[in-house]
């Protein structure tokens, strides 16, 4: 980050439908989104849906064992296949006209469709998703151009992979909806300038002056020294655009921010915990703690985002000690998006 005065992104970036839709397209339509666990679909017929920045998508195990994924979109007029958030299905059968398709999202049947002699259903099949597995967690990406997985983990994936050691089990899926912009609640992830003020309970568990973030291709890494005798706070990490790791004491969750519109995300953890933990002990002790922080999270961002609609605020200066992370994140969507502030 320079050592001079940089200013955040403009207000305005946090409000517009405008921006809000080039997001979608130059971001979330370019990279991997992690969308459900592959523990959801174990058997053949099994299926999540997910709508990633209002992407529609599924994710279908089929009868060969392998993972299939779509836009959830039917190629007549545009209905839902899959209407719940996950279950099992012998066939894939739009409810609104009774198209018919395969696994491999191939037009089988279009009934009483009549009167177009020139109509192809090879021309109607379903429009395919990459999808791919990383730790048992599922992965969707809309660009056939984009790198692989593992590659766009990058050295955050391995950080993870090297913390995990033994393995761990999962526990539970916890999330809740926020009134702000993705922008608002990445912003506040990516520093811990705000710990002291924020967070008293996380502050007194770890060496607050000792925080620091460090970014890496793609992502970032924050790291803390654990104060005393707590073992709370551990390794924390960022992967733009919107996929977050907390480690507290021996667990681990991983999480997303998903953008609802200009004004609403939501926010979606998936906790694990150490292979022979007792469940009530890891979610007295480690869920419950970590909740605490997000609450404290949920309660403020709003606040900020209200002001950022206020019209009074355009942009703040950003520490370089403590929110180079922020600034990182600012970087990357400014060159997504092909454009700077005004």
């Amino acid at each position: 980050m320079p050592d001079r005065t940089v200013l955040a992104l403009p207000a305005e970036w946090y409000c517009s439908t405008k921006t809000w839709q080039a997001e979608r397209r130059a971001i979330f339509a370019r990279e991997w989104q992690w969308i459900g666990r592959e523990a959801q679909l174990m058997e053949p017929g099994a299926y999540i849906t997910a709508e990633p920045a209002g992407f529609p998508v599924f994710v279908l195990r089929d009868k060969a064992g392998d993972l299939r994924a779509f836009h959830n979109v039917c190629r007549h007029r545009a209905s839902k296949l899959l209407l719940d958030d996950e279950g099992r299905c012998t066939q894939l059968v739009c409810p609104y006209h009774g198209w018919r398709y395969g696994e491999d999202g191939a037009l089988l049947q279009a009934p009483d469709f009549q009167g177009a002699e020139d109509f192809d259903p090879g021309d109607y099949g379903l429009f395919p998703v990459r999808v791919a597995t990383w730790l048992g967690l599922v992965f969707i990406c809309m660009d056939e151009g984009a790198p692989g997985l593992v590659e766009w983990l990058g050295p955050l994936g391995a950080r993870i992979e090297g913390f995990l050691g033994d393995g761990r089990e999962f526990h539970r899926d916890l999330g809740a909806e926020v009134a702000c912009n993705w922008k608002n609640y990445v912003d506040n992830y990516q520093e811990g300038y705000h710990i002291p003020v924020v967070h008293p309970t996380l502050a007194r568990d770890l060496e607050w002056p000792e925080y620091r973030v460090i970014n890496v291709a793609g992502g970032s890494v924050h790291e803390v020294a654990p104060r005393g005798q707590s073992g709370q706070p551990g390794l924390f990490g960022w992967k733009y655009p919107n996929l977050m790791f907390n480690t507290y004491g021996p667990g681990i969750s991983f999480m997303r921010v998903e953008p609802l519109d200009p004004g609403r995300c939501r926010i979606f953890y998936s906790h694990f915990r150490p292979a022979g933990m007792d469940p009530g002990d890891y979610e007295r002790e480690i869920v419950q703690y970590g909740w605490q922080v997000s609450e404290e999270d949920q309660w403020l961002t709003p606040v900020v985002q209200r002001n950022l609609e206020a019209g009074v605020y355009q942009a703040g200066p950003l520490s370089p000690r403590h929110e180079n992370g922020v600034w990182y994140f600012h970087q990357l969507v400014q060159e997504a998006l092909g454009r700077v502030p005004a």
